[in-house]
């Protein structure tokens, strides 16, 4: 087998997904350029960065009980049973949304407080325009991920982060400085656009009738309740540190520089992001999930795949910090670099844990996930306390890197019990992955001059 067809389905999968992937965090770093330079004060930019936690907070509840039932279901049922599974997932999707807009309505005051941010309040009230908005958009994004429309998916994020990117740049040429609240309205017109753009890709695949199947509600409730409590924990996980600044510090001022490096740590993790969008489908095929040396092999592979993009940039990282910081955000952001170092060396653990995730969900064990995931966040809630106060901005840091090391010892000692998967194949994949691909370049420099 020629390395091309070896590697041609992960590849093809992996183009639009990994172009999806990037056009999110790229366009968030461009949007933070442009505030972190003169739209914004140090102290907004801290504001933002816990309003964007929050929106990441209410997307993981949601996704946690929904979209990985429906990606699993839309792949294990009948052609005559896609369409009580669509109704399914648009009902639950509907209820949990409504529920957590209502929850952020009474609680926004509180919030806002808590966090010392009160420009906040208003903010989350008008982010109540754009969880509405967020019941097609999820709908339609978590379809084309079941179907793995990549392609669709690349267009309906480039319309949303574009126009995103594109607004915000118009409202800094004409008066130099942006709101916290034209910010909030330009976030929803991005989703309002994306859904547009994800509509005229899924057609195909509605049957514009609402079948709502009390069977297969009860079906995806069953299956995504443990992923659902995966979610929650994965949030807690993410955003302690971020969430617990403000409140422990007394500022805003370090979400800020903390903002800074995690837009660059995201752009790092778009490899693992990407590879497990293709790996999820695959390992949830019937034929697949039974197979524990097929497991072990789509993961050593996958995780293989991430860190060969991953521990380059984590070395780029450690050498150049001050260069990205300049040109991210300038001088006045120069806090944010010791952060920046000792975060970046978890991008290598997340590679691990994140897969970890993917295979266990698809293979029919969330209960596992939710575990595990639960235990972790809270360790690193108890390190987040413990460092910040201790060691303050650094010590978010510090926390972060220790609960991942933990999850990588875990996790792995729960694969190799299950699936006798050696975490040291996958750096032999990524080590092989550097030929291949070189490979793999050569032959199609090779086609084109013919």
């Amino acid at each position: 087998m020629s390395e091309t067809g070896k590697y041609k389905d992960w590849i093809s999968s992996g183009f639009f997904s990994g172009l999806q992937k990037l056009s999110v965090p790229l366009s968030s770093v461009l949007v933070t350029m442009i505030l972190a330079h003169k739209a914004l004060t140090k102290e907004e930019m801290g504001i933002w960065a816990l309003f964007m936690s929050i929106t990441a907070v209410v997307e993981l509840i949601r996704q946690g009980l929904v979209k990985t039932a429906l990606i699993k279901f839309i792949n294990h049922s009948k052609a005559e049973e896609q369409k009580f599974v669509l109704g399914a997932a648009l009902f639950l999707n509907m209820v949990i949304t409504l529920i957590t807009a209502l929850l952020i309505l009474i609680f926004t005051p509180y919030i806002a407080k808590i966090l010392k941010a009160p420009q906040l309040e208003h903010m989350l009230y008008l982010l109540q325009i754009g969880m509405l908005v967020m019941i097609p958009f999820s709908h339609f994004e978590w379809l084309m991920y079941g179907k793995t429309q990549f392609k669709g998916l690349f267009w309906t994020y480039l319309y949303r982060q574009g126009s995103t990117l594109l607004l915000v740049f118009l409202v800094f040429i004409f008066n130099e400085k942006v709101s916290l609240y034209m910010l909030v309205l330009i976030y929803n017109i991005g989703l309002l656009a994306g859904s547009i753009v994800a509509y005229t890709y899924v057609k195909p695949f509605l049957t514009h009738t609402l079948v709502f199947s009390k069977e297969w509600i009860v079906r995806l409730l069953h299956f995504g309740k443990y992923v659902f409590g995966s979610g929650l924990s994965t949030l807690v996980f993410r955003t302690a540190d971020q969430m617990m600044l403000s409140p422990l510090l007394g500022t805003t001022v370090f979400n800020a520089s903390q903002n800074i490096a995690i837009r660059i740590i995201n752009l790092a993790d778009i490899p693992s992001q990407t590879l497990g969008d293709i790996l999820f489908p695959k390992s949830a095929r019937r034929e697949n999930s039974s197979s524990p040396e097929t497991i072990k092999y789509y993961y050593e592979k996958t995780v293989g795949a991430s860190l060969c993009f991953v521990m380059p940039m984590i070395i780029f990282v450690l050498l150049f910090p001050k260069i990205i910081i300049i040109i991210l955000a300038g001088r006045q952001y120069f806090d944010a670099i010791p952060y920046l170092q000792l975060v970046t060396v978890t991008g290598m653990f997340l590679a691990f844990l994140k897969q970890f995730g993917v295979i266990i969900d698809s293979t029919g064990r969330p209960q596992v996930n939710f575990i595990m995931i639960t235990c972790l966040a809270l360790i690193h809630v108890a390190f987040c306390y413990f460092f910040i106060r201790h060691f303050h901005f650094l010590g978010a840091a510090y926390a972060l890197l220790c609960s991942h090391i933990i999850g990588f010892v875990v996790t792995q000692y729960i694969l190799f019990r299950l699936y006798k998967i050696n975490f040291l194949n996958c750096f032999r994949y990524a080590m092989d992955f550097y030929p291949d691909f070189a490979k793999i370049v050569l032959q199609k420099m090779k086609l084109k001059k013919k």
